[in-house]
């Protein structure tokens, strides 16, 4: 199923035990659920080893083999409760082996690729607005807050941290007034950039692979945002970022000051939750750490 190459990476991530033991586990369901033409896809396996596959009863899917459990479940009653038209379908699935298939999209281009700067909000716009879920029969789910508690849990005991802590702190105020007017908890998808956003042969648009994390909407918006500017808030002038954000919230009805706040709390939440809580030193995060200035940059600008 994987070249010696691609093996020898994983086994080197995995350990050659726990490696036998997932290739052992793809090989059992390859059988079970009758799947042909597998083709490994490397560039999209970093914590799951992802396949391409033909299944003899649903077509076309993507078979996933988690290497990293954290999350699975949710990752799977996410997966359920977002059925529906915008969302891709999930056929099948193993809670014990942490593995599922789901419906491959094609051709697959992302909204990134797909479609111009503008249209890209139009497109997320009405996506958004039909996404979000009230039915939550799971508590399991974390809350959007406790993503930014982890942050500032993990990295309390950092002495070098502490010229970054005013940005926390900061981060944690606006996030407090935000949700003052802004208390929904609603089922988000917790990753919305482009590339979770990709075009299907009927010349739409289908979603993929939510995290699942409870809180307002607004707070998915986010990640799109940065996504626009591959990450990195130095891409292009100010100003034209700030459109961006004005013509999305137009489009969704949410102020442009709010949007930029939540995008200031996101850059606070990758940087303490995503690398400084799991021991990234400040080199290693310097491009994040810039990231986060900017945005702080954004929110004093249209004060």
């Amino acid at each position: 199923m994987l070249t010696d190459i691609q093996a020898e990476r994983f086994v080197k991530k995995l350990g050659t035990e726990s490696f036998n033991e997932r290739i052992s586990i793809a090989e059992k369901y390859q059988k079970q659920w009758e799947l042909s033409e597998i083709e490994f896809k490397s560039e999209l396996s970093i914590n799951s080893l992802i396949f391409y596959a033909v299944s003899k009863r649903y077509g076309k899917v993507i078979f996933k083999i988690l290497i990293n459990y954290h999350g699975f479940d949710n990752e799977i009653l996410a997966l359920k409760l977002f059925q529906g038209e915008n969302f891709c379908k999930l056929y099948e699935y193993s809670f014990d082996d942490k593995v599922y298939i789901m419906e491959r999209i094609v051709p697959a281009n992302t909204l990134y690729e797909s479609a111009p700067r503008n249209e890209r909000i139009k497109i997320a716009g009405e996506i958004f607005k039909g996404l979000h879920k009230t039915y939550l029969p799971d508590s399991s789910f974390p809350a959007y807050t406790e993503w930014f508690e982890a942050g500032k849990e993990g990295t309390k005991n950092r002495e070098d941290c502490k010229e970054l802590y005013q940005y926390l702190d900061s981060a944690d105020r606006i996030l407090t007034d935000i949700r003052k007017n802004y208390s929904r908890n609603l089922l988000l998808h917790g990753d919305l950039h482009h590339e979770n956003i990709l075009k299907n042969e009927n010349g739409g648009y289908t979603v993929i692979d939510p995290k699942g994390v409870i809180g307002d909407p607004i707070f998915d918006l986010s990640r799109f945002i940065l996504d626009e500017f591959r990450d990195d808030l130095t891409s292009e002038p100010m100003e034209i970022i700030v459109d961006f954000v004005q013509k999305l919230g137009d489009s969704v009805g949410i102020p442009c000051e709010i949007l930029l706040q939540c995008l200031y709390i996101e850059t606070v939440i990758w940087l303490f939750r995503e690398e400084l809580a799991q021991g990234e030193s400040l080199e290693e995060s310097e491009f994040l750490i810039t990231n986060m200035k900017v945005a702080y940059g954004f929110i004093m600008e249209i004060q």
